[in-house]
């Protein structure tokens, strides 16, 4: 499956949503998504006091930025916000991980557990990374309830790894955003198969990452109207972006 999501339909979805809500916060990452969307003749409202936004009209909005911007905006303007399930990856098959995984609390972990990846399914709760050992993460956690849910996954090292912008079954582009990808090695059989799993949304980015001696296997699922670019170009992937807001 080549990538068929092009210019044209970033236009088309365009039509459906004729304004485009960001941060006022420069970014060039936003900067460039801005730019694909008013070269369709989109409009651009930069907001500052993003509570308080100013009144639309009949405008079909989309939203686009920081956790914070889009949920608030969500809220103040009756939006619905498309977003892959927190626990979607416990849902998964083995073979797309490549790598142990499973959830518990705060409570639940254990010191021969460790080093490991810990995300709360709750987001933001506390930062999601490699934690060394059970104190440090203690630390981290220190004030939250020990019955918070989490999920934990086997530390692993990758070699590669890239992000892809989903929309409606399809690839929209994906990018290699750290590491170096070998020759050969491409990804988007991997990621053409795991899309077709029916518990996805209608638009979400996935990260998958490169495992010596294990291949590919799913890093990470985010929702479209967050997520950088990440080395995608952004006239391809704002289809997914404009799906993400439902009015």
């Amino acid at each position: 499956m080549a990538l068929p999501i092009v210019l044209e339909f970033a236009l088309m979805n365009r039509s459906i949503k004729d304004t485009l809500l960001l941060p006022s916060k420069s970014d060039p990452e936003r900067a460039r998504v801005a730019d694909a969307f008013s070269s369709g003749g989109g409009r651009v409202v930069r907001l500052d006091r993003f509570w308080e936004p100013p009144d639309l009209g009949d405008a079909r909005v989309a939203v686009y930025g920081n956790d914070t911007f889009c949920l608030v905006l969500s809220q103040v303007l009756g939006l619905e916000l498309v977003s892959p399930r927190e626990e979607i990856l416990l849902e998964l098959p083995r073979e797309w991980l490549n790598r142990e995984l499973g959830a518990s609390d705060l409570g639940g972990l254990r010191g021969e557990m460790f080093p490991c990846f810990a995300k709360p399914l709750t987001p933001k709760l506390f930062a999601a990374r490699v934690y060394e050992d059970l104190d440090e993460l203690r630390r981290e956690t220190r004030g939250l309830e020990r019955s918070s849910p989490i999920y934990h996954a086997e530390a692993v090292s990758f070699e590669c790894e890239v992000r892809a912008f989903i929309c409606d079954g399809e690839v929209c582009d994906f990018a290699v955003y750290q590491g170096h990808m070998k020759a050969g090695d491409t990804p988007l059989v991997f990621i053409e198969e795991v899309i077709e799993s029916a518990v996805w949304p209608d638009t979400y980015v996935l990260d998958v990452g490169y495992v010596e001696d294990r291949g590919w296997c799913i890093i990470e699922a985010n929702a479209s109207w967050g997520a950088g670019l990440n080395g995608c170009r952004a006239e391809l992937v704002l289809p997914a972006i404009l799906a993400a807001t439902v009015t």
